[in-house]
């Protein structure tokens, strides 16, 4: 093993090891939804600010995974069992100097504040929060992808002990095509904003506005937590979505 594959390889408190970028393979299904931007900017942390697609108004995304890889590869024989996850992430801007819905853009580089994820074990608790800082819990989380689409249900947690959260994306007739992005996830650890790359690959579809089999069930207190509003913006669904998590970069000191 090369000096540069054991700085890579981390052990979890679990015992599990895994190696960096982290290789995944996943289905998934989610919404944009609009939210009142001054309570997710008195969330955000410094240095983040919300992105802005009206006056006065943000955008929260809300996405089931389903994960049918965790960190094992041809090259990587580590690795975690597959588990479900549920993420609450507001669209956010580093650096931007402007409230100008779309001129943030040009402005400042776009991410994704991850402010909730509930996973189904703890050994994806443990390599969110000491990789990454991910605000994971282990919950009850059932993501499952079917005939007509993805359907995420999320019980317990922060929010309430009772089924708190229930998403059902439905599967597009059309407009699947091949993407490969790069997208900024920020989370805070130990008290520093921490940017992390997250590349996607794989057969994606995006609707605009809702949809006839979509709908979106939300705790009250996360909808006045986060002030939002429960028509889709736009949707995201994916079958065969394979994507690498990067190591992490310290923003700020």
């Amino acid at each position: 093993m090369t000096t540069a594959e054991q700085r890579s390889r981390t052990r979890l408190s679990t015992g599990h090891a895994v190696t960096l970028p982290l290789e995944l393979s996943l289905a998934m299904g989610g919404v944009v939804v609009p939210a009142r931007r001054s309570r997710l900017e008195a969330i955000l942390p410094d240095g983040l600010s919300s992105l802005a697609i009206a006056p006065g108004i943000g955008c929260v995304a809300l996405v089931g995974i389903q994960y049918h890889r965790v960190g094992r590869s041809e090259r990587d024989a580590t690795g975690l069992e597959p588990y479900d996850e549920f993420a609450v992430i507001i669209p956010a801007v580093y650096g931007s100097r402007t409230n100008v819905p779309l001129a943030q853009l040009a402005d400042g580089e776009i991410g994704g504040y991850v402010h909730w994820l509930p996973v189904t074990t703890e050994p994806a608790v443990a390599l969110g929060r000491e990789l990454w800082g991910y605000p994971k819990e282990r919950t009850a989380v059932t993501v499952t992808d079917g005939p007509n689409g993805v359907r995420a249900v999320v019980s317990g947690g922060r929010y309430g002990n009772r089924e708190t959260v229930r998403l059902e994306v439905s599967r597009p007739q059309a407009s699947v095509r091949d993407r490969d992005w790069t997208l900024a996830s920020y989370t805070t650890k130990a008290g520093t904003l921490l940017r992390t790359p997250v590349q996607i690959q794989g057969d994606a579809a995006i609707g605009i506005g809702p949809s006839v089999g979509t709908t979106l069930e939300v705790p009250p207190d996360l909808t006045r937590e986060l002030g939002l509003w429960r028509r889709p913006l736009a949707r995201l669904y994916g079958s065969r979505v394979r994507a690498r998590l990067l190591e992490g970069e310290r923003m700020t000191e």
